[in-house]
């Protein structure tokens, strides 16, 4: 499956309960801080959520997500998304792709009677978070996701809201990402969306178990191999500038629940690996079974 559409929708969906998951307690000297690796999407038959999640909730007394939730899903957003992901000087998307990516558009198209016209005036990046969202319906991936299922619940609990990244940041990521070898990524994507079923079953056991060393096969190393700029910008980059963040809180008394989507806690870039590199203790949170 393409990488660069997980990493954008965070399509990591959670799968039966197990006895770990994606959720570590990172501790230095007296102060402690709990991360959650999330999914921004679920279908209904993914609640309850992992016990691990309510645990490290109710540890602490602040969440931080990865950016102001309330405006990602406010109008501002969607204001955005059509200022930024449709041409606006005359451009079309069939003048954006190469020959060959627009003939294997069509093809897609017809073969799904979707109007390729209205398509047109959509930049690649769009399109292709759009196309992977339809596909994703067809599973059933309609709910909110962990991010904003906790995010709801603080803002009833009254608890303390922070996040890693300012709304603005996280906007130029995600409208930026496919600026790139537009064609390219066109054809990946239209070539794989038929093995979004086939794949998801490996994500959700990843996910679910918190397993590090295949999320980051399952969600990094295309995108690390493919588009090593765009995982840099994507990944990379942003948590390199998480760790300064998260060191801050760990400088409190303090106790946070950090949730990020779960590509940025995998591989060696990871912030497991990162906080661990400096000098944190970093234990995969197990809760109690139920009686």
């Amino acid at each position: 499956m393409n990488r660069l559409l997980l990493t954008f929708l965070a399509a990591v969906l959670a799968g039966p309960l197990s006895a770990q998951t994606s959720v570590w307690k990172v501790t230095r000297g007296d102060s402690t801080l709990y991360l959650g690796g999330t999914s921004h999407l679920l279908r209904p038959a993914d609640f309850p959520l992992p016990p691990e999640f309510d645990q490290a909730y109710a540890a602490a007394t602040r969440l931080v997500c990865e950016t102001d939730l309330a405006r990602l899903q406010s109008p501002e957003m969607q204001q955005i998304i059509a200022a930024r992901g449709l041409f606006t000087d005359g451009t079309t998307l069939q003048q954006a792709l190469s020959a060959d990516a627009w003939a294997a558009l069509g093809r897609y198209c017809a073969q799904r009677q979707l109007p390729i016209e209205s398509l047109r005036p959509m930049r690649p990046w769009l399109l292709t978070v759009m196309l992977a969202a339809l596909e994703l319906q067809k599973l059933g991936v309609s709910q909110e996701g962990v991010d904003l299922v906790y995010f709801k619940r603080a803002q009833a609990d009254g608890k303390s809201l922070g996040q890693l990244e300012a709304f603005e940041r996280q906007v130029d990521y995600l409208t930026g990402m496919a600026d790139e070898q537009p064609s390219e990524l066109v054809l990946n994507t239209l070539a794989e969306l038929d093995q979004v079923g086939r794949d998801f079953p490996q994500l959700l056991a990843a996910w679910r178990r918190g397993d590090l060393a295949a999320l980051d096969r399952l969600m990094n190393r295309e995108l690390r191999e493919k588009y090593p700029s765009l995982h840099r910008r994507l990944v990379v980059e942003r948590n390199a500038a998480w760790l300064p963040v998260i060191e801050r809180m760990l400088a409190t008394p303090e106790i946070e629940f950090v949730l990020a989507g779960a590509a940025h806690m995998s591989g060696p870039e990871g912030l497991v690996a990162r906080l661990r590199e400096r000098g944190c203790r970093v234990e995969q949170v197990v809760a109690p079974k139920a009686r």
